[in-house]
């Protein structure tokens, strides 16, 4: 019988008001591959920050190799054995490879480092992996998904006996997902233990041996991952039945195009045709590097159109700037909503009005009365869960973040609304409410296009599925065809 590596014992943890973790107590097994999961919020994040020793529980002990712990330091933490791979990764683009895995822990003596074990090392690493990546090239070389190796080769170099994962799939292809996975097992078998948090459900019976379900800071449930169910685990996420995964469209799309590409080229996109009726949800597929995002930049302005029509309303659109696409109707939620999408240290009142300012102005002077009274309509009409109007938006869920830049095009009174990955790394409970915000919006007459890699997602929610690879539009879907196999291979390259 395997040994317990980890052992949280009645962790729990205490913010000014706030009670984050209620008495957490589970364990972790050598060579195990442990699921975490639960809504943003649930706590997973804080409990993690206890066992890296970035927070301090207020009560509780975490037990590591038979030593009881009131809290670590992240030094002590390292010296244990734990490493963490987050969904921002800690690394230096311009340095080498090898500099990056052995970063902070140079072999050697005094300061004569030995930069041939580090190669020789690292070479090791990577070959047991099954990967070919070359320690002497730089990173920014590499793509997201080597990069996230690198970060694991990092933790593996320093001794490691516990990986955290947090959300490791979130920026990989298919295919890059099964070379993670491959890892996976390899580390596992070495005796490496892994507590994998993720919001797709799918992978936790794929890779996990067990999984451990939190809820507004406390433990709700431990199953055996062969002994439970997808439905099992939502309902235990968020307390409650979820009978319908994809709202039931309750409207149909009309014949009227609102947009019309013809022969679009730019920003790696090449003879792009397609058009987008009032009302519909049209969704674009593709691997990783398709163009979607590509062709979206152009279709928003911030990237340059090289050849083409586009049409909007039934009239050409030659805008040269974002706010030119915002004067005619188009609105972009962009894939990292933290970077492009929001002021994440500004409140939820600056954000929701950032791109409608004018409204809210007159000669210079901005009326604050009626600014509120618009924020605080929107904020109910989508949800938005605040203390208030004035909370940065940094202090958010991602599910509510979310809401935030869809409030914030809402005000422009926009007609055609794109969606870039919109629910990516946000929990089933929330991703539950964007699908019934996204079916809101068409049913109020916008449309909507979605980018995602989740074919699933694509499946469920669009009346239409156009497909890219490599910068080109290769194909569409109708709903009654819809066969995710069939899709694949179109986004594969395959007409």
């Amino acid at each position: 019988m395997a040994k317990t590596v980890l052992s949280f014992k009645d962790i729990t943890k205490e913010f000014p008001g706030v009670r984050a973790l209620k008495g957490i107590t589970f364990s972790l097994k050598e060579g195990e591959v442990l699921a975490l999961i639960g809504e943003n919020g649930a706590g997973k994040s804080t409990l993690i920050k206890c066992l890296t020793g970035a927070y301090e529980p207020s009560f509780g002990e975490i037990c590591l190799q038979n030593k009881a712990f009131r809290h670590l330091s992240p030094k002590l933490a390292k010296q244990m054995g734990i490493g963490a791979v987050y969904q921002e990764f800690n690394l230096v683009p311009d340095l080498p490879v090898v500099e990056n895995i052995f970063m902070g822990n140079l072999p050697g003596k005094g300061i004569i480092v030995d930069y041939a074990a580090m190669l020789s090392l690292s070479k090791e690493i990577f070959n047991s992996f099954g990967v070919d990546i070359d320690p002497r090239m730089e990173l920014k070389q590499l793509s997201p998904a080597m990069m996230q190796i690198v970060e694991i080769a990092k933790a593996i170099a320093q001794n490691l006996k516990i990986l955290i994962l947090d959300e490791p799939t979130a920026p990989l292809t298919t295919k890059e997902t099964e070379i993670l996975f491959d890892i996976i097992r390899k580390i596992k078998v070495k005796g490496v233990s892994v507590i994998y948090i993720s919001h797709r459900l799918e992978e936790i019976f794929q890779i996990c041996d067990r999984v451990v379900v939190m809820r507004d800071g406390e433990k709700v449930g431990e199953r055996l991952v062969c002994e439970t169910d997808r439905q099992e685990l939502i309902r235990l996420m968020i307390g409650r039945e979820l009978t319908n995964y994809f709202p039931q469209r309750r409207t149909c799309p009309t014949k009227e195009v609102i947009l019309k590409t013809q022969g679009l080229w730019g920003n790696g996109s090449r003879d792009i045709t397609f058009e987008l009726h009032r009302g519909e949800i049209l969704g674009f597929a593709g691997l990783v590097g398709a163009g979607r995002t590509e062709l979206m930049s152009v279709l928003f302005c911030d990237a340059k159109r090289e050849a083409g029509d586009v049409l909007v309303n039934g009239k050409p659109f030659n805008g040269k700037h974002p706010w030119h696409a915002i004067q005619r109707g188009i609105a972009l939620l962009p894939e990292d909503r933290k970077q492009k999408g929001l002021l994440m240290d500004k409140s939820v009142s600056v954000n929701i009005t950032l791109s409608s300012i004018k409204k809210f102005s007159r000669f210079g002077i901005i009326n604050f009365s009626l600014e509120k009274e618009f924020v605080r309509i929107y904020c109910d009409k989508l949800a938005v869960k605040t203390p208030s109007l004035e909370q940065p938006v940094q202090y958010l869920s991602g599910g509510n973040q979310q809401k935030l830049i869809v409030a914030k095009w809402m005000v422009t009174d926009c007609d055609i609304i794109i969606f870039d990955e919109p629910t990516r790394g946000i929990d089933v409970g929330a991703k539950h409410e964007i699908y019934e915000l996204i079916h809101q919006l068409v049913e109020e007459g916008r449309s909507v296009i979605i980018i995602s890699s989740d074919f699933e997602e694509l499946i469920g929610l669009a009346d239409r599925i156009a497909v890219m690879s490599e910068g080109e539009l290769v194909g569409f879907a109708d709903k009654k065809d819809y066969d995710k196999e069939v899709l694949l291979d179109m986004a594969s390259g395959k007409r």
